[in-house]
């Protein structure tokens, strides 16, 4: 089901108006402007911004710093989540799911309440 999301999504970011991207003036920002800006974004986000990419400039620094930040969510949804259910919903995971989380917030989002959250979730 996952993978038919993300076909879907690239579909959809193919079909996307440039103004509609989840980053501001993308045809006129440069490779590197570009890459610094998809921190951050959702996986969902990504897609669509992969899927636009590889329908219009093909620029291979783009689609290589996508592919890097694509990761599985931690759970469903993780990423339409705000920091404060995150937090709460850790509270309900097993230890395995915690450090998912940590790596996760570590290499994409950077949220530090949530970083921290899964810190003190986590045994030592």
């Amino acid at each position: 089901m996952l993978a038919a999301t993300r076909v879907a999504d690239k579909v959809q970011g193919a079909m996307t108006r440039e103004e509609a991207l989840p980053i501001p003036g993308f045809n006129r920002l440069g490779v590197t402007e570009i890459q610094q800006r998809l921190h951050g974004l959702s996986q969902t986000e990504l897609t669509v911004i992969e899927g636009y990419e590889r329908a219009h400039a093909r620029r291979p620094g783009i689609l290589n710093a996508i592919r890097h930040l694509s990761a599985a969510e931690p759970w469903t949804g993780y990423d339409a989540m705000d920091p404060e259910r995150i937090t709460m919903h850790l509270h309900d995971v097993s230890d395995d799911v915690a450090w998912q989380v940590l790596e996760y917030e570590r290499q994409h989002q950077h949220r530090q309440q949530i970083i921290s959250a899964a810190r003190t979730r986590i045994p030592t």
